[in-house]
């Protein structure tokens, strides 16, 4: 496993650079959450082009539109409501090839995104993003979500993303673990290492804050790139405000240099 060279702070991306910008957040299922996050992005340099959603609102199997974005999840299935969804801009819909990728389950989901003129280089035609929300499973040391299936072994650029639900010590150096915590998240840490996956946060800041005064913060939601996609990795940060979720929104940025769809900046 690699730790992230970036910075953390929200420097903003340079206009002239050719950027490809994605926001991960947790929505806790809010409908407040949404439009806090969505009216945030004019804070942002370049809009971002992928919206990584965990826990979105869903009402009646439907999810909350946004009149810059086209959004993608997973088909209801019977009661459960879809626990992940991707909101792409429509710029840069407009200049790819969208695959979802589906695994009749609502709590994973993956795009995968093709472009003849490539998005880093040349040769990467394909670019998959998978999207997680891991929950608790029949027991407190497992996970709904098991490492195999969000760490694929595929063959083009990847990024994995979402609330992972799990403490490690790679993610959160200064935290006093417990063992079950540590039982839960090694396997996961252990498979990305396995296949060369590199965390993208910056060890130790934290991605939730307990909405009471006892709950400590912790590092739940967490990125991993692969090695084709982690030397075009430029930035981690959390430069936008809280939305009302006890996630904060943040901001993954990669230098890509053939990226043609350079979203201008929402109002």
């Amino acid at each position: 496993m690699q730790y992230n060279p970036s910075p953390s702070g929200g420097e903003g991306v340079s206009p002239t650079s050719r950027t490809f910008t994605l926001v991960q957040h947790n929505c806790l299922g809010s409908w407040d959450v949404f439009p806090s996050l969505f009216g945030s992005f004019s804070q942002l340099t370049q809009a971002s082009s992928v919206v990584a959603l965990q826990d979105p609102p869903v009402y009646r199997g439907k999810l909350p539109s946004s009149q810059h974005y086209t959004s993608f999840s997973p088909p209801s299935m019977g009661n459960k409501k879809p626990r992940v969804a991707f909101y792409v801009f429509a710029s840069f819909l407009s200049t790819v090839t969208l695959l979802p990728w589906f695994f009749d389950r609502g709590d994973i989901m993956a795009l995968d995104l093709f472009t003849p003129d490539g998005f880093f280089s040349p040769s990467m035609t394909s670019f998959t993003i998978i999207n997680s929300y891991r929950t608790k499973g029949r027991s407190n040391n497992t996970r709904s979500v098991l490492p195999d299936l969000i760490f694929p072994n595929l063959p083009g650029p990847t990024l994995i993303l979402g609330d992972l639900n799990v403490h490690h010590p790679t993610a959160d150096p200064l935290r006093s673990f417990k063992e079950d915590e540590l039982a839960t998240s090694i396997p996961y840490f252990d498979r990305a290492t396995e296949l060369g996956f590199t965390l993208l946060n910056m060890p130790g800041v934290y991605t939730r804050f307990s909405m009471s005064l006892v709950g400590r913060p912790g590092v739940l939601d967490l990125a991993f790139a692969c090695p084709l996609l982690a030397s075009y990795f430029s930035e981690w940060s959390e430069p936008l405000p809280s939305t009302g979720s006890d996630r904060m929104p943040i901001v993954l940025c990669f230098d890509a240099p053939l990226f043609r769809a350079t979203p201008p900046k929402t109002n």
